[in-house]
C-alpha cells in the first residue's frame, strides 16, 4: 500500500500530471456526452475544440487565465466564422489565410500568452476547414462544426480555470524546481571540469559546460516570467515569496558556480599530486545532490533538509587548504591564491544552500523587484507591433514563411482536388517553425511519427475492434500527445495520428485515410522545408557574428557594473541583475547558434572549429568576470588614476573594439598589436581584495589576443551566401 502511495504521489509531482488530469478529463467529458446522447457525428470537432484550446494554455494564475481563456474564445470564433463565410470562395479565402496568419505570428510579439493563442487561432482555423470539408451538411447546418469546435474550446477553457483555481501556485512551484534541477546538473559538470589529471583535453566538457549553462539560462529566464505573474498582488505575493527567494538564490548560485578563477588544466597540473582539488569536486557533488533534493523539496512544498554531508566536506576542504598554505611553497602563490579563491567560492555555495530550507527568513535579497518587458498599454503594444514589422525581425520573416507555405497549400489542395487535403495546412503550420534547423527536425519527426501512427492504428483496429478498446486508446493518446509534444515530438506525431484514425474509424472510414493521411504529411511538410530554405531565410552561419559580438558586449557591460561595485560597495539590486542576466543570455544565444548551424546546409556554415573555439573563450571570459562578481566587496581606496583602473579601462576598451570588429565583420583595431600580446601588463598589489582582482583582470587580459585573432579569422572568413 505505502509502495502504491508513494507511486502516486510521485506520479502527481511529474511537472506535467495536471495537463494529463485536465486533457484525460477533457476527452472523457467529450466520449460520455457524444455516445451518451446518441450524437457520435459530434466527436471529431469537440476533441478537436479541446486540443485547440488545450495548446492555446499558457502558465497563469486564475484572474489572468479567465481573461485569456476569454480573449483564446473571441479569437477561435472570428477565425472560426471567418472560415466558414468565406469558405465558397477560393480566392477571398486564401487572401484571408495569408494575411491572418501574418498577423496571427506577429501577434506573438506581445507575449508568450499572446503567442501560443495566435498559433492556436490558425490550428482551429484549419480543423474548421477539416470540419467544413468532411461530408455535405444541410443547408443551414453547416455552422454547426465552427459551433462544435468553440463548444469544445470552452469545456477544456472551463476545466483549465478549475484547475488554476484548485492549484494555483504548482506552476510556480515547478519552473522553480526545475531550475535548481538544472543547476545541479551544471554543478556536476562544473565538478567534472575540475577532475586533477594532467594533459586530459577538456574542449568537450567546456562546449558541453556551455550548453548546460544556455539550457540553465533558459529556465532561469521562463522562471523570471512565471514569478512575475505570481508577485503581482499582495496576496499572490505573500504566496510565492519563499519561491521568489528560491529564485534569487538560484541566481546567486550560478554566478557563483560560473565563475572561473583560472585555467583549469593549469591548476590540475600544479595540484595533480594533492587532494584540494577532488575535495572541491566532491563538495560541489554534494551541492549538486542538494540542489536535486532541494527542486523535490520545493515540488512537493516540504521542508528542505540540506543535510550535514555537505557542512562535513566543507570542513574538510577548509582543513585541507589550510593545510596546504602551511606548507612550504613548491607551487605558485599565484596559483595558491586562485585555489584559495575557488575553495572559499564553493564554500559560499553551501553557506547558501544551507539557508534554503527557510527562504522567508534568509535575507538573500534586499531588492525583490523584477524586470517586466511585457507591454501594458495599447500604446506599448502598438509600438512593440511596429518595431517587429520588418524584414530583419525573425517573427516577421517566419510570418511571412508560414503565410505563403500555407497559401501555396491550399492552392495545391484546390488544383490536384486531394482527399482530405486540409492535412497539408495543417501539417506544414506544425513542422514549419522559425529557423530551418527546428523545422528539419520536426520534419523528420513529423513524418515517421505519422507513419509509426499509421501502422500502429492499423494494427490496433483490426486486432480490437472493439469501440471499447478504441475509445480507451483514444483516450491515451489525447493524453500522450500532450505529454510528449515538447519533448519527444515524433512519439507525440504518432499519437495524434492514432487518435485520428480511431476517431474516423467510429464512421467506417479509417482506412480510407491512411494513404491520404501520408501524402498529405510529405506535402505539407515539404512545403515547411522549402519555405524556411527560399523564403527570407535566416541562416545562422550570417548570425554567429552578430551573437558573438553580443556576448562579448554584454561580458564588457558586466565586467564594468561589477568592478563598480567594487568600487561601491555589493549590492544585488535590480540593475546588477538585468546586466548579469543578459550576459548570461547572450552567452546562451551564442551556444544555441553555433548548434543551429551544424544543422544547416555545409555552404550556409562558417568554419566549426574556430566558432567553437570562440564559444569556449567566451564562456570562460564570461566565467572570468562571474568569479569577479561572486567575491564582490568595496575597496578601501580606489583611484582614479590607480594601476587597477587603468587596466579595467584598457580592458574594457579592447572587449568594445573586438565586438565592434564581429559585428561588422572587420578586422578589429589595433589587431596587430593586440596579437603580440603574451603577458598581462598587471603587477602586484597590496590587499588580498586588490589581489584578486589584479588576477582576474590578468586572466581576462591574457584572453583578449585569443578572442582578436578569432575575431580576424572570421572577418577574412566569406559569409554564407543567403
Amino acid at each position: 500500500m505505502n509502495t502504491d502511495f508513494e507511486f502516486l504521489r510521485r506520479a502527481w509531482l511529474h511537472d506535467k500530471a495536471l495537463d494529463y488530469l485536465k486533457i484525460a478529463l477533457a476527452f472523457s467529458g467529450v466520449l460520455a456526452v457524444c455516445f451518451g446522447m446518441g450524437h457520435e457525428d459530434w466527436l471529431v470537432n469537440l476533441l478537436l475544440g479541446v486540443i485547440a484550446c488545450a495548446l492555446a494554455e499558457t502558465p497563469d494564475r486564475f484572474g489572468g487565465r479567465f481573461r485569456a481563456l476569454v480573449v483564446t474564445l473571441l479569437c477561435f470564433a472570428f477565425v472560426a466564422f471567418s472560415v466558414r463565410w468565406l469558405y465558397p470562395y477560393p480566392w477571398l479565402f486564401v487572401l484571408g489565410l495569408a494575411s491572418s496568419t501574418l498577423c496571427f505570428v506577429m501577434l506573438g510579439a506581445l507575449g508568450e500568452r499572446y503567442a501560443a493563442i495566435a498559433v492556436a487561432s490558425i490550428i482551429l482555423a484549419i480543423y474548421t476547414m477539416l470540419s467544413l470539408s468532411q461530408r455535405d451538411l444541410p443547408t443551414g447546418h453547416d455552422w454547426q462544426g465552427p459551433a462544435l469546435l468553440l463548444i469544445g474550446a470552452g469545456w477544456y477553457g472551463a476545466i483549465s480555470l478549475l484547475g488554476a483555481l484548485l492549484f494555483a501556485i504548482r506552476p510556480a512551484r515547478q519552473i522553480v524546481a526545475q531550475t535548481f534541477e538544472a543547476l545541479g546538473a551544471y554543478l556536476t559538470l562544473k565538478a567534472d571540469l575540475l577532475e586533477p589529471q594532467s594533459g586530459r583535453e577538456v574542449d568537450a566538457q567546456r562546449i558541453a559546460l556551455a550548453t548546460q549553462n544556455g539550457r540553465l539560462v533558459g529556465l532561469m529566464n521562463r522562471a523570471r516570467q512565471i514569478l512575475l505573474i505570481w508577485t503581482q498582488g499582495e496576496r499572490a505575493a505573500r504566496r510565492s515569496a519563499a519561491l521568489l527567494q528560491w529564485y534569487f538564490l538560484a541566481q546567486e548560485i550560478h554566478e557563483r558556480t560560473s565563475s572561473a578563477h583560472y585555467p583549469y588544466q593549469a591548476l590540475a597540473e600544479a595540484f595533480a599530486r594533492s587532494d584540494i582539488l577532488f575535495r572541491c569536486q566532491s563538495l560541489m557533488r554534494a551541492q549538486a545532490e542538494a540542489c536535486h533534493a532541494l527542486a523535490a523539496a520545493i515540488l512537493s512544498a516540504r521542508t528542505f533538509d540540506p543535510g550535514e554531508r555537505g557542512r562535513a566536506v566543507r570542513h574538510e576542504l577548509e582543513a585541507a587548504l589550510a593545510h596546504l598554505q602551511t606548507l612550504p611553497h613548491r607551487v605558485d602563490a599565484e596559483l595558491l591564491d586562485s585555489v584559495a579563491d575557488l575553495c572559499r567560492n564553493i564554500s559560499a555555495i553551501e553557506a547558501l544552500l544551507a539557508t534554503a530550507g527557510e527562504p522567508a527568513t534568509a535575507s538573500l535579497q534586499r531588492d525583490r523587484s523584477l524586470r517586466d518587458h511585457n507591454p501594458k498599454t495599447l500604446t506599448e503594444m502598438w509600438q512593440r507591433l511596429r518595431a517587429q514589422v520588418s524584414p530583419p525581425s525573425k517573427r516577421f520573416r517566419h510570418g511571412v514563411r508560414l503565410a505563403v507555405a500555407l497559401a501555396a497549400g491550399y492552392g495545391l489542395l484546390h488544383a490536384f482536388a486531394l482527399p482530405q487535403g486540409y492535412w497539408v495546412l495543417l501539417t506544414t503550420v506544425f513542422v514549419c517553425q522559425p529557423s530551418f534547423s527546428t523545422t528539419w527536425q520536426r520534419l523528420s519527426e513529423r513524418v515517421f511519427g505519422t507513419v509509426l501512427g499509421l501502422c500502429g492504428a492499423s494494427l490496433f483496429i483490426s486486432a480490437f475492434p472493439h469501440p471499447t478498446a478504441q475509445l480507451a486508446l483514444l483516450l491515451a493518446c489525447g493524453v500522450a500527445f500532450f505529454a510528449l509534444r515538447t519533448d519527444r515530438y515524433m512519439a507525440a506525431t504518432a499519437s495524434i495520428t492514432v487518435l485520428v484514425m480511431i476517431c474516423f474509424n467510429q464512421f467506417g472510414s479509417s482506412y480510407a485515410v491512411i494513404m491520404p493521411r501520408l501524402l498529405d504529411t510529405l506535402i505539407g511538410s515539404a512545403l515547411a522545408a522549402l519555405a524556411v530554405a527560399f523564403i527570407l531565410p535566416d541562416w545562422q552561419g550570417r548570425q554567429v557574428h552578430h551573437a558573438m559580438a553580443c556576448a562579448v558586449e554584454q561580458a564588457e557591460r558586466y565586467l564594468g557594473i561589477v568592478l563598480a561595485q567594487y568600487r561601491q560597495g555589493k549590492n544585488d539590486d535590480l540593475t546588477y541583475r538585468i546586466v548579469r542576466r543578459e550576459a548570461h543570455n547572450a552567452d546562451a544565444e551564442l551556444s544555441s547558434t553555433l548548434v543551429a548551424m551544424l544543422t544547416e546546409p555545409g555552404r550556409y556554415r562558417l568554419a566549426p572549429e574556430p566558432a567553437f573555439r570562440f564559444l569556449c573563450a567566451s564562456h570562460t571570459l564570461l566565467g572570468y568576470v562571474s568569479a569577479l562578481g561572486a567575491h564582490r566587496e568595496k575597496v578601501g581606496e580606489w583611484l582614479p588614476d590607480s594601476q587597477i583602473a587603468h587596466a579595467e579601462r584598457r580592458i574594457r576598451a579592447s572587449l568594445q573594439r573586438i565586438a565592434a570588429a564581429l559585428d561588422a565583420h572587420s578586422l578589429p583595431d589595433g589587431h596587430a598589436n593586440a596579437t603580440t600580446l603574451t603577458e598581462p601588463s598587471l603587477t602586484d598589489a597590496d590587499t588580498e581584495i586588490e589581489r584578486r582582482i589584479v588576477r582576474q583582470l590578468s586572466l581576462i587580459e591574457l584572453l583578449l589576443p585569443e578572442l582578436t585573432e578569432l575575431t580576424a579569422s572570421f572577418a577574412t572568413e566569406r559569409l554564407p551566401a543567403r
